[in-house]
């Protein structure tokens, strides 16, 4: 499969999907090698018929981005904003997130999720100048300002606590 030959990386897969075709290391790879192949409709099925599906984390997102390759951006934004609220610390998670805010059009929930990723790695000016655009993308007010304004409120609360641990 790393060299991309996907038709034989299928074929040595086979028996092992016949064997134990719920095992999430063998979907994971039987799902990369549909993608390769563009068959997304099959990586999809593949997946949502996935009994650890609601469990398995690698499965989740695999799935997110099989949609997103398959042009079902809302679904995978549906999957991604439970997945996220579930694994915060996950920046793949944050990154398909912000691709999927961005195929609807959702300028400022894609800049949110791209804040939340620079955030867990360690850019809190760079988190907090998006989260600050983001705002400025949503009506005055809002529900959805005050919650990137809170947001921001923190990471500034994060800088300050570890301003002293910066080089000088």
């Amino acid at each position: 499969m790393e060299a991309k030959n996907y038709a034989e990386a299928s074929k040595l897969l086979q028996p092992l999907l016949s064997a134990d075709g719920q095992n999430a290391w063998f979907l994971d790879l039987a799902t990369d090698i549909d993608l390769g192949q563009n068959k997304t409709n099959e990586a999809i099925s593949r997946l949502k018929n996935a009994r650890e599906l609601r469990t398995n984390p690698v499965l989740q997102l695999n799935l997110a981005n099989a949609l997103l390759e398959g042009g079902q951006a809302g679904e995978a934004a549906t999957i991604l904003n439970r997945y996220t609220f579930n694994n915060k610390g996950d920046t793949n998670g944050w990154d398909l997130l912000a691709q999927a805010e961005a195929k609807l059009g959702n300028r400022d929930q894609e800049l949110a999720a791209r804040a939340e990723n620079m955030a867990l790695v360690g850019r809190l000016d760079q988190a907090i100048s998006l989260l600050s655009a983001a705002s400025a993308q949503v009506k005055l007010r809002s529900l959805q300002q005050a919650r990137y304004d809170a947001r921001i409120d923190q990471l500034r609360e994060l800088q300050e606590r570890f301003r002293p641990y910066q080089k000088m």
